[in-house]
């Protein structure tokens, strides 16, 4: 059904929630998670810097949509960003990514045992974001 992604400032992945069914044969491994994460942040950072109109600030990428999946960025205000990815038909992705934005804030950046911009390894987080993606 979805997946959630959260990439750091500096573009590295640091969490991954992944929902999707997809096929065997065709499974990714963790380098190509960390490769697409990359890329995304570039290309995010691209689009903050490409706005038509000048005077107008951009955040970046917001949303992208192909024919079977949707994409979600939100940007945090430390720079870090939540990525949601779900199938078009998703009724909801806003209202998900912003409650995964929620648990974040709750779960990670209130553990004083959390250091900024390392991977997320907190389970009581991987329990409420399974609970919310499926």
């Amino acid at each position: 059904m979805s997946s959630l992604w959260i990439i750091n400032k500096a573009g590295g992945l640091i969490y991954q929630a992944e929902y999707f069914p997809y096929p065997k044969e065709g499974d990714m491994k963790s380098n190509d998670y960390l490769v697409l994460a990359g890329t995304l942040h570039g290309i995010h950072a691209i689009a903050s810097r490409i706005v038509p109109a000048p005077s107008k600030e951009s955040q970046g990428l917001e949303v992208l949509e192909a024919d079977n999946l949707l994409i979600r960025v939100k940007m945090t205000a430390t720079g870090t960003k939540l990525v949601l990815l779900a199938d078009t038909a998703h009724p909801n992705s806003s209202s998900v990514l912003q409650r995964a934005y929620e648990l974040y804030a709750e779960h990670v950046m209130k553990n004083p045992f959390y250091i900024a911009e390392m991977p997320i390894r907190i389970d009581a987080f991987d329990r409420e974001i399974q609970r919310l993606l499926q």
